[in-house]
């Protein structure tokens, strides 16, 4: 993964930053701390540490990016002490067959709510078909991202506030998930923050819908179509008011705070842990439910799109499934963390046959 690609941070100079300072004061008046802007850590600012963490949650959360909550937290922080809390737990196929439980419950919701194909507008738009599958691909990847990043931010949330999981739930839910981005996955492009026209007006939209400050990833990543953004945003706006759409947001996350106290690992981090590596536990909390409350939408806009994209049916599977039937039980099989492990004659021995593994050992 090539970090030096990601790049979060606005122009200093120029019009448009004007006007998108004095949009995200405006904001902050309006909704208080919901309104304000997340502070970030990027991959550029950041330190070996956390530079090492961040190359984890690629590989464990099997995306191609840093998802905005970790560098929230790095901002506060609070990276270190969450991710040694969470990574255990995102690591098991528990966790990954809970966010495609919540793919499938938001893709119902979608296609309850009446969710038209857009595929023949944007042919009228003016994209062709190589066009249409780049977005098709940049969907499928928030699609089967941001359920993943819903049930980190609950297991985290209720981690804080006296500890989370710990189920008995047998080898299958232990079972390790396969590292690593998925080979089929797309490239992430982002565009700026700092648009111009329509976009502009989308992206300023988004701010204000989602409470976070900032347009996250998946839109940016949108941007790169704006008449696509511009129509898959407007569509999906139109359900706001209805009560199905309030009460599916309830029930996503509802659905992801359970599931988190069903998984068979246990977490917890403490105010004093967070205190110990500089952190604020009141900014920690705050920061965590302004996730968990802008997930689910999240969620929910996604299915949303890839409804409009593709149908009911591909919405309600994982654009990146894991064949788990093909995968060796031995060289899954979880072990404790702290455990000593018996080597057989053959195993490598060598830190260079196994970086990931080696990756792993410097985040304890």
């Amino acid at each position: 993964m090539g970090i030096g690609n990601f790049r979060h941070g606005l122009s200093e100079s120029g019009t448009g930053q004007n006007l998108e300072r004095l949009g995200v004061r405006m904001a902050a008046r309006s909704n208080g701390k919901a309104g304000e802007r997340l502070a970030l850590v990027d991959e550029t600012q950041a330190d070996r540490q956390t530079i090492e963490i961040y190359e984890l949650v690629t590989r464990k959360m099997r995306i191609g990016r840093v998802p905005l909550i970790f560098k929230a937290l790095a901002a506060e922080k609070a990276l270190v002490p969450c991710w040694q809390a969470l990574r255990p737990a995102i690591r098991v196929r528990a966790f990954e067959e809970a966010a495609d439980d919540l793919r499938v419950k938001a893709a119902t919701f979608a296609v309850d709510l009446g969710c038209p194909l857009i595929e023949t507008q944007l042919e009228w738009a003016g994209y062709d078909v190589d066009e249409i599958d780049e977005i098709r691909g940049q969907v499928d990847i928030f699609h089967y991202a941001d359920a993943k990043l819903l049930m980190a931010a609950a297991a985290l949330l209720q981690a804080l506030n006296g500890g989370v999981g710990g189920a008995k739930r047998g080898a299958r839910a232990e079972q390790r998930v396969p590292r690593g981005v998925p080979q089929d996955m797309d490239h992430i492009e982002l565009v700026p923050e700092e648009a111009n026209g329509n976009l502009a007006k989308s992206f300023r939209s988004i701010r204000a819908h989602l409470g976070l400050g900032i347009v996250p990833d998946d839109f940016r990543a949108f941007g790169r179509w704006p008449k696509y953004l511009e129509l898959a945003w407007a569509d999906a706006r139109k359900r706001d008011a209805d009560p199905r759409a309030v009460e599916a947001l309830k029930e996503l996350a509802t659905q992801a705070d359970e599931a988190a106290r069903q998984l068979p690992v246990r977490m917890a981090v403490s105010d004093d842990t967070l205190r110990a590596a500089g952190a604020d536990p009141a900014r920690v909390r705050s920061l965590l439910e302004r996730f968990h409350k802008a997930m689910p939408g999240l969620v929910l806009d996604l299915a949303l799109f890839k409804v409009q994209l593709d149908g009911a049916e591909s919405a309600r599977e994982s654009p990146f499934p894991i064949r788990w039937k093909y995968i060796s039980a031995d060289e899954y099989t979880t072990v404790g963390i702290d455990d000593q492990v018996k080597l057989r004659k053959g195993d490598p021995t060598s830190l260079d046959l196994d970086l990931d593994e080696a990756a792993d050992d410097l985040a304890h």
